[in-house]
């Protein structure tokens, strides 16, 4: 909820995004251009083809959603998805016997 990470690699803090005056965060962008992450190197894919997925929680201000997402197209990703997580409460299985 308030830290960014690039597969599993911390790369900063929502903080520090929300701090940063630009409209690409840098950190972001360096560690989504680097030729290898988390030590495995990246696939050579034209930049048409270069999928990210985003995942954050519900609670993000789109002001941090909007940048992070403007990071990877800068990065030069693609086909950019979008996920959201929330974890409120369980769904009730007898209210999805039916389905």
């Amino acid at each position: 909820k308030d830290q960014l990470f690039v597969q599993g690699e911390l790369i900063g803090t929502l903080a520090d995004l929300k701090a940063s005056t630009d409209a690409v965060y840098a950190p972001l962008k360096a560690a989504l251009t680097r030729k290898t992450l988390i030590g495995r190197k990246m696939a050579s894919k034209q930049d048409a083809d270069r999928e990210i997925t985003v995942m954050a929680d519900k609670t993000l201000p789109y002001e941090l959603v909007k940048k992070v997402l403007a990071t990877c197209t800068d990065a030069d990703y693609g086909k950019v998805s979008f996920a959201l997580t929330q974890k409120d409460k369980p769904v009730d299985a007898a209210a999805v016997k039916g389905l």
